[in-house]
């Protein structure tokens, strides 16, 4: 389960306050922060300017990855407010956001997170047609190019805390007891082709603070648990410490042959000390709910009115800890999985979904391939295939369909997320069998959950293992996650050289899941952070993303996809004022600033390598730029590129400003010759001033291009905390 969530709870619920309508995407992270890293390493800077050497090793079969700017160096775009799509897509706005060079586009699934089906197109066919109710299927007729898309929210959901989301809450404690969860129906067997056992549902309440806890009162729904177990944690938190812990059974706290109802389960007298109460369900009854059975999915999984959790003393008195109400106030609640049912009366009027035809046809697409997610968390498989038939018939080039977005981040298990999977995929590779499909769409690289029979706590590790035992794994065509490394409200410069790290652990995390080498990997959304923040629109931002690239690329990396790219306003994300992406807009989205990360694109996309989609080739390089402990404090990238001249990435991440000569090997040793063109970037360039939500930079950039006459000798200097590009041809 992820390990950033509920402890940000409180400061979401205050900084959405604040946040316009229109900023729904940069809502989206603001409860998904990781944790920094534990394993940080003291950089110390060097006491003096140093002289040093840079070595690029061109030897052809040293090459370490190879790659196209156009495929590999993207951006991703998100839900927005309802209505904002003429302001924030203005022909001004679009400018602004090609002109940072990125190549192919990522759409990311906002209503994944927030416990919601997405109607990629709003014509189409609900299961009940008479009603406007059940289970949605876009239409693939090609009509009117789909300019808008809803959002809407699930008639029977379980959580309490949706993403980015405060008007939205369980149903399980809402105090209303017409109201119900009930669990997604794809789970089950007639659809998993397993055991329910197998694939168990659960509720997790979370009360306030521990309390003694001797009984649970359940008032069922149809369909109901015939058996079931409630449990408590033994550890110090199942959802920031999912690792490092178990669920135990109270004493008494089995029940087999329910009949539903209203059921009062007590255990012994003295009761559980614990805050954390998991309801485990592993047999239903299979009756249908309250929408009858002209559908057999309405009697698939299990449904619950109601649930109190306490204690009943000596006279029969049960004393509820459970907060009940119809908002946010309730105790939290999460769930295994959520029934896709819905009507029309539940449409989120405060959202949207990117039309796909506004978007694919659109400047920022560029008729590049896309990444393109389907509905998977909250959905059907035949709406699935229908957006793919519509996107086939459109003939809009794709890279990739991502299935679902972040089910670790909606607390689903692996195996439940893999049995979606598969038959998400079966169902679109009957249609399109050389489709690539990916997962399992993390929210961060290395997400934990509860241990498995065998101990095993690693979320890739367990969806991996689940596809391979039911011979699936050749449907996992890439892996993807997000990367959101560090949570940090102030800017601090150790974090560049402390993402050399955080790369290879993505690489290490891999390997560790037994990924095949050539299963490639994508990275779908990436920022220093998950929440605006500082650090982001400061300059160390800047220094970071060209360490991110960089390193990912020079690890066999296949493509990342920088987020945000929409203008939005400067807003608190729970730390400080900030932004997620390389544009300040006014209350109208328009763009009125550049942040420090669109010049660091640009010195990517445009300095370090040749627009568009011919192939680059990355060499190793080493330095002798080191601080007092032996750890490089300048980090080098290197390219051959396809119009023959070399180029390096150069980060010097310590506060001294550096001098380096650049040589390159195979057999021999070369130097630039001629004309070597630097672009520069740099507090001389760039730098933020924080005043709340009136921050701005001041410059505001550009960076800096000047041409040096090279030869062997050649020194060139490396401002403090800055990015240089030096491209030119080699003897």
């Amino acid at each position: 389960m992820l390990t950033s969530r509920r402890y940000f709870v409180i400061a979401l619920l205050t900084c959405l306050s604040v946040l316009a309508a229109g900023q729904a995407a940069q809502r989206k992270h603001l409860r998904r922060v990781p944790p920094l890293p534990q394993n940080r390493v003291s950089f110390q800077p060097l006491t003096s300017p140093a002289n040093g050497t840079i070595k690029v090793d061109i030897l052809p079969t040293h090459v370490v990855n190879s790659f196209s700017p156009a495929a590999a160096i993207g951006a991703g775009v998100d839900e927005i407010g309802a209505g904002s799509y003429p302001t924030l897509f203005t022909p001004s706005n679009v400018s602004a956001m090609a002109s940072a060079g990125f190549g192919s586009l990522s759409y990311r699934l906002y209503t994944e997170l927030n416990v919601e089906d997405w109607h990629w197109n709003p014509t189409g066919i609900w299961s009940d047609a008479k009603n406007g109710q059940g289970y949605f299927v876009g239409s693939s007729a090609l009509g009117s190019p789909i300019q808008h898309s809803t959002c809407y929210r699930l008639t029977h959901r379980g959580s309490t805390f949706d993403q980015g989301d405060n008007s939205t809450f369980s149903l399980i404690d809402d105090g209303n007891a017409s109201t119900y969860w009930k669990s997604n129906p794809y789970l089950t067997s007639t659809y998993t082709h397993e055991a329910d056992s197998l694939h168990p549902q659960w509720m997790l309440f979370i009360l306030p603070v521990p309390q003694t806890i001797n009984a649970v009162k359940i008032q069922w729904a149809n369909p109901y648990a015939v058996n079931y177990s409630v449990q408590y944690w033994n550890g110090d938190d199942p959802l920031f410490g999912a690792a490092s812990g178990s669920w135990v059974t109270f004493p008494g706290g089995t029940v087999n042959g329910s009949k539903g109802g209203s059921s009062l389960v007590k255990f012994s007298p003295a009761g559980i000390y614990t805050q954390f109460v998991r309801v485990l369900m592993t047999q239903s009854s299979n009756t249908y709910d309250t929408h009858g059975a002209s559908d057999p999915r309405n009697k698939m999984g299990y449904a619950v009115y109601e649930v109190g959790i306490g204690s009943v003393d000596s006279q029969g008195k049960f004393t509820d800890f459970i907060s009940h109400s119809p908002n946010q106030s309730q105790t939290p609640v999460y769930v295994s999985s959520t029934d896709p049912w819905h009507a029309k009366s539940t449409l989120n009027p405060d959202a949207e979904q990117i039309g796909l035809d506004s978007i694919l046809s659109g400047n920022l697409a560029k008729g590049l391939p896309a990444l393109v997610p389907v509905p998977m968390i909250y959905s059907t498989p035949q709406n699935a295939t229908a957006e793919i038939a519509y996107l086939m018939k459109r003939k809009y080039p794709i890279v990739g369909v991502e299935l679902g977005e972040e089910a670790d981040g909606q607390y689903m298990t692996p195996e439940d997320y893999g049995a979606l999977y598969i038959q998400w995929a079966t169902a679109i590779h009957a249609a399109y069998p050389t489709l690539k499909l990916g997962g399992p769409v993390t929210s961060s690289e290395g997400a934990e959950t509860w241990p498995d029979s065998k101990g095993v706590t690693d979320y890739l590790k367990r969806f991996v293992n689940y596809l391979t035992s039911h011979h699936a794994i050749a449907s996992l065509g890439f892996v993807s996650t997000e990367h959101y490394p560090f949570y940090q409200a102030n800017v601090d410069w150790s974090l560049v050289p402390q993402e050399v790290g955080q790369v290879q652990s993505m690489f290490t995390w891999l390997a560790n899941a037994k990924v095949a080498k050539t299963v490639p990997l994508y990275i779908t959304e990436v920022n220093l952070s998950a929440a605006p923040a500082e650090p982001i629109v400061d300059l160390v931002g800047a220094l970071w993303q060209a360490v991110f690239v960089g390193e990912f690329m020079r690890r066999g990396g296949a493509a990342s996809y920088y987020y945000q790219y929409l203008p939005y306003q400067v807003s608190n994300g729970g730390t400080n004022f900030g932004l997620i992406g390389m544009f300040a807009s006014d209350a109208n989205d328009q763009v009125i600033s550049k942040t420090s990360q669109f010049f660091s694109s640009q010195l990517i996309t445009k300095e370090w390598c040749v627009p568009g989609k011919l192939t680059h080739r990355m060499n190793p390089t080493s330095t002798t730029l080191t601080d007092n402990n032996g750890n490089p404090v300048v980090l080098s990238y290197a390219l051959t590129r396809p119009d023959g001249q070399s180029s390096l990435l150069i980060v010097n991440t310590d506060a001294t400003a550096h001098t380096t000569t650049v040589s390159f090997s195979d057999t021999k040793t070369h130097s630039f010759t001629g004309n070597v063109t630097q672009a520069q970037f740099s507090a001389k360039n760039y730098t933020w001033v924080p005043n709340g939500v009136d921050g701005l930079a001041v410059p505001d950039g550009p960076y800096q291009k000047s041409t040096i006459a090279s030869s062997a000798t050649t020194k060139y200097t490396l401002p403090a905390h800055s990015i240089t590009v030096l491209c030119g041809k080699i003897q």
